[in-house]
């Protein structure tokens, strides 16, 4: 006990004691590469644990794929790393022109909104689009899109990329695509959130800065209203998008806001799943500096996964040093970060892994740890100092290996607590 107090007592003491690595930050961060090369860099970073996960687009797929996406998360696996689950592995597979995989789903999100059953449509596609999913490997789909578009011809209806412009369609369609979809194990994502329904033709955020003038009362009651179905349905993830929204935030774009993605998102609406950014080297960001810069702005407002679409491996290893510092030196806060890696480790954990089969997740684990410290006040089953919760990460690398305590939010400034350490099972970290 007199080695731990030590320890405690240290990590009070010193700051940098609390320091996070490159592994604590790359789950954050999706990467992504050019064509069918499929880099053995990746691969190094995934042994490293330096890695989150992979986007895949169209020009990533050959037959040699899906035994890329097994060799990375096999070496991700080896690597004893702190978030345990799967590596995430997505696309953009939406239905008609947008899919990145061979395979469904068939209709586009448009024609899915005109069929007579929408719950049978909406069903139909979840249910395709997972089965081309897993066919190559992938865990997640950056879909459905939840837009509502506003006319005839703007950006998202020129595409067939929304279900319709009622939003109770909208909310029918992707409340039975989530729950088909991940019902046979495969995430999906509600996007682009508040909605881009009202965007003209032209007004694309990959490309440029966009402007959505609309009211907060017609934001609410139509473009976010699908947003509140799709909740219900159990959606794991949601996309805010890169437009400009001055109803409620006049200098942020929504996916770098925090009053719409900690106000709104999460408050108003009550999503407590994991925010995924749109592609961070968008043009809608043009004005906000570099991918690193706006990584750190996205996670400071709420973010919790960045997408590195770029197709360089580079800019993902950016990110995570940027990301590092940001931590390390306070501007982004450490509490935010922790509450975050929680979220993501408690999604990853949702999905099957053959090395993980029959155990129960360690999210799960830490939560029963967790009860059992509160209810008994001690730490290693004895008596020991009042431990700050601030100091808390630190001594679970050390001690416990349980990274979910940082993100523990008590109003006590000081506990004891205890842990049978009979029932602790060690990690490495």
């Amino acid at each position: 006990m007199a080695l731990l107090r030590f320890i405690i007592t240290t990590a009070s003491l010193c700051g940098s004691a609390l320091a996070i690595t490159a592994a604590d930050a790359a789950a954050h961060v999706i990467f992504s590469y050019p064509g069918t090369a499929h880099p053995a860099r990746l691969t190094t970073l995934a042994q490293q644990c330096q890695i989150g996960g992979v986007i895949i687009f169209k020009d990533n797929v050959d037959d040699k794929l899906p035994a890329y996406i097994t060799g990375l998360q096999s070496a991700y696996a080896s690597g004893g790393c702190a978030v345990k689950g799967p590596l995430l592995i997505l696309t953009d597979q939406e239905g008609g022109q947008v899919k990145r995989l061979p395979g469904g789903p068939t209709l586009s999100q448009k024609m899915i909104g005109q069929q007579s059953n929408l719950d049978a449509a909406g069903n139909t596609a979840g249910i395709q689009a997972a089965a081309a999913l897993k066919a190559y490997g992938n865990n997640g789909n950056l879909a459905p899109v939840l837009d509502v578009y506003h006319e005839a011809g703007d950006f998202e209806d020129q595409n067939e990329r929304s279900y319709s412009n009622d939003p109770a369609v909208v909310a029918q369609c992707a409340a039975a695509f989530i729950k088909a979809q991940q019902g046979k194990g495969v995430i999906a994502t509600a996007k682009h959130f508040p909605g881009l329904g009202a965007a003209a033709a032209s007004e694309n955020t990959d490309a440029r800065p966009v402007t959505i003038n609309r009211s907060l009362a017609d934001l609410r009651s139509i473009d976010e209203a699908p947003y509140t179905a799709a909740i219900q349905a159990g959606i794991k993830m949601v996309m805010p998008s890169w437009a400009l929204y001055p109803a409620l935030d006049d200098k942020y774009p929504s996916g770098i806001s925090s009053k719409w993605i900690q106000g709104e998102l999460r408050g108003r609406l009550g999503f407590e799943g994991v925010i995924v950014t749109d592609a961070i080297e968008a043009g809608g960001l043009s004005g906000f500096g570099t991918d690193p810069e706006r990584s750190v702005l996205a996670m400071t407002a709420g973010v919790d996964l960045i997408l590195a679409a770029a197709r360089n491996v580079t800019q993902g290893e950016g990110i995570v040093s940027a990301l590092v510092t940001a931590v390390n030196s306070g501007s982004l806060s450490s509490s935010t970060f922790s509450t975050s890696t929680s979220r993501i480790s408690s999604l990853r954990n949702t999905l099957s892994h053959p090395s993980r089969a029959g155990q129960l997740p360690f999210a799960s684990i830490s939560r029963l740890w967790v009860d059992d410290m509160f209810r008994n006040k001690t730490l290693l089953g004895a008596d020991i100092m009042d431990v700050p919760l601030r100091v808390l990460p630190f001594v679970n690398r050390v001690t416990i290996g349980l990274y979910e305590l940082a993100m523990l939010e008590k109003p006590e400034a000081n506990m004891r607590l205890r842990v049978d350490s009979q029932q602790l099972t060690r990690r490495k970290v």
